[in-house]
């Protein structure tokens, strides 16, 4: 039996119990190792696991795209900046697509990391709807949103070309004038809001049979005209009611024959007329 002394007096321990308090020491200290060595196992595997993952072995190989129909897979690559052997890990999905929207054509871009080596790329092409003059021989191509996607040569024009024109007299279709302004909007920016409505009818058109329009003029005070590829002028009036409007020239071209008509008339989209004035 151990003896110690207290406020001046003996008291002795039992060795047993003694024992006891050694051996709970020793299982809390062999607890602390074993727990530090368990940090430092999980450390230094985070650490291996990551220089693993920076290695060749999981680096990128191959860059997959698909969707795109305007660009050289050279050209996409280059706009994503990533480039063979970066590795996948540090490979940003959102930041690539953002990259390569960038580029005219390029609509939404779905990016996804397919393990171990393979960068997977799909590009949703913009559509063209329409044309707005450039200068006297180029055009600028838009798509439904305004976004300038290129230039071509007036000349290989089918799309609808787009107008913002002064006022002319009212008992005349704006697309009977001349004088359309032009725009000098560089491909991936918008062009002006004035040609929000222009480009509202020319997406709705794009699906009509036989609205094979040429041209779709908006004057300095809202007034929209168009003109079909036979010739005949189209009144809109004002963007009130568009898609009643839109409807009324689907039904008159539908229903009716405007063979020996040289104006449709649906600023009263209740009561399209087909006339020679």
């Amino acid at each position: 039996m151990t003896a110690t002394k207290r406020d001046g007096n003996e008291v002795r321990i039992d060795p047993r119990i003694q024992e006891r308090r050694k051996k709970v020491a020793r299982s809390q200290a062999r607890k602390r190792l074993y727990l530090i060595v368990a940090v430092l196992v999980v450390i230094g595997g985070y650490f291996m696991v990551r220089a693993l993952l920076r290695t060749s072995m999981f680096s990128v190989r191959k860059i997959q795209i698909t969707g795109s129909s305007h660009y050289s897979n050279a050209a996409l690559i280059a706009q994503s900046g990533i480039q063979i052997g970066f590795p996948l890990t540090q490979v940003n999905p959102e930041l690539v697509g953002q990259r390569m929207e960038q580029l005219p054509w390029n609509g939404p871009v779905k990016v996804r990391k397919s393990w171990p080596n393979t960068l997977d790329i799909t590009i949703q092409n913009r559509t063209a709807v329409a044309v707005i003059p450039n200068n006297a021989t180029s055009d600028l191509i838009v798509d439904s949103s305004g976004r300038v996607l290129g230039l071509q040569v007036s000349s290989n024009a089918k799309l609808v070309s787009l107008c913002l024109m002064s006022d002319i007299p009212s008992s005349k279709a704006l697309t009977t004038g001349t004088g359309c302004e032009f725009q000098s909007t560089r491909p991936g920016s918008l062009v002006s809001a004035s040609f929000a409505p222009l480009l509202k009818v020319a997406n709705y058109l794009r699906g009509i049979a036989g609205a094979n329009f040429s041209k779709l003029a908006v004057s300095n005070s809202g007034e929209i005209d168009g003109e079909l590829a036979s010739g005949v002028a189209v009144r809109f009036g004002s963007a009130n009611q568009l898609n009643q409007k839109i409807r009324a020239v689907q039904l008159l071209l539908a229903q009716a024959s405007i063979a020996g008509y040289t104006t449709m008339d649906v600023r009263a989209p209740l009561e399209p007329v087909l006339s020679n004035w």
